[in-house]
């Protein structure tokens, strides 16, 4: 009797193994290949102006922390200066974008 138990259970678990493996296959849509082929997404104004505030952020905690009484280790310098760059880099490419208008319905998307 409990071979036949031992049996019953080693078929279930194949079938659950095929049954799984066959759930788990992926397979690509049509609107996939159409995505991928759209090219790249461009952020909208909303988010290019959350970024160029959140930069100018960035800068403005770098010039609070250097105008600071406290003495700046040179660890701190090295923050300091990764704010600088960070904050700055922020500004300028979202700047830039909406300049050229690279955002969802801007100049570069119309063409």
């Amino acid at each position: 009797m409990e071979t036949e138990k031992n049996e019953i259970t080693q078929v279930s678990e194949t079938e659950v193994t095929e049954t799984v493996t066959e759930e788990t296959q992926i397979t690509e849509t049509e609107e996939d290949v159409t995505n991928e082929q759209k090219g790249p997404v461009y952020p909208t104004q909303l988010s290019l102006t959350i970024r160029t505030i959140v930069g100018a952020y960035v800068i403005y905690l770098a010039y609070q922390i250097i105008t600071s009484d406290d003495e700046l280790t040179p660890f701190l310098w090295a923050g300091v200066i990764l704010f600088i760059v960070a904050g700055s880099a922020l500004v300028i490419m979202s700047v830039k974008r909406f300049i050229f208008g690279e955002y969802e319905g801007g100049r570069r998307d119309k063409h």
